[in-house]
């Protein structure tokens, strides 16, 4: 058992699969036991911070996915399928951001923006979840700033900028904060219908996924008439299967 556990630790990969199962279970624990929930409050900094390298870049999206563990934690039943697919969720999502930040996987920008959309996802999954007629402008104030974060560190760490116009810092907070309002009305507007949380939550996906793929093809200087076109056809068959496949409550 010692030599088997010894091998584990040798290997980077099993090494963060077992930081990241310790992490689930603590959080699956936290729910029956304050005690397990101080334990992974603990243990989800110390594997963050340790080691200590790129944890700057990252910082935000660690945040995010702590905030939105706890967010959801007491919102979806533990001994429930939708429990264990949360708790499995949250296994592959630390999983894959110890991967990135320790520079454990070779292709890491894929991951990263898988990373990216799912913490996205997250987001939206809380804001419907929650009681929305409450704290109504707080509540939107802070979508918009976890919306704001989340984008502007995708552009810091992944799209470089080819003979700016304004300084870079300065172009990517407009970009970040054009982006965030933008999928902020989005929100307003979805939250009116009356369709579940989880069709709610995949409608906002995938509207934010069409708006960064023009991001990005703006960026690299490839947007045109078909990209635009594409994307809109995606995401009207995407919607039309969401509004399929909601339960309308009228």
């Amino acid at each position: 058992m010692q030599n088997a556990l010894k091998s584990v630790l040798k290997n980077p990969a099993l090494q963060l699969a077992l930081e990241a199962v310790i992490l689930s279970f603590l959080l699956y624990w936290s729910f029956f036991s304050w005690l397990a929930f101080i334990a992974f409050i603990f243990a989800v900094f110390y594997f963050y911070f340790s080691p200590s390298f790129s944890w700057q870049e990252y910082l935000s999206s660690f945040l995010i996915l702590f905030v939105s563990s706890l967010a959801l934690r007491p919102l979806i039943p533990a001994e429930s399928w939708w429990g264990i697919a949360f708790y499995a969720g949250f296994f592959g999502l630390f999983f894959i951001l110890l991967g990135v930040k320790n520079l454990v996987f070779i292709n890491r920008q894929l991951l990263y923006h898988f990373f990216n959309n799912t913490l996205f996802f997250l987001v939206f999954l809380v804001f419907f979840l929650t009681n929305k007629s409450e704290l109504f402008l707080l509540k939107y104030f802070l979508t918009f700033f976890v919306i704001f974060i989340i984008f502007k560190e995708l552009l810091d760490c992944h799209i470089n900028f080819e003979r700016p116009i304004c300084p870079i810092s300065i172009k990517r907070n407009l970009m970040s904060a054009g982006f965030s309002l933008l999928t902020i009305q989005f929100l307003w507007a979805i939250s009116l219908l009356p369709m579940g949380f989880l069709n709610s939550s995949a409608l906002m996906l995938i509207l934010v996924l069409t708006l960064k793929d023009l991001v990005f093809n703006h960026l690299s200087g490839l947007l045109n008439r078909q990209v635009i076109l594409k994307n809109i056809t995606i995401l009207i068959i995407f919607s039309l299967i969401i509004f399929t496949a909601s339960n309308w409550q009228l």
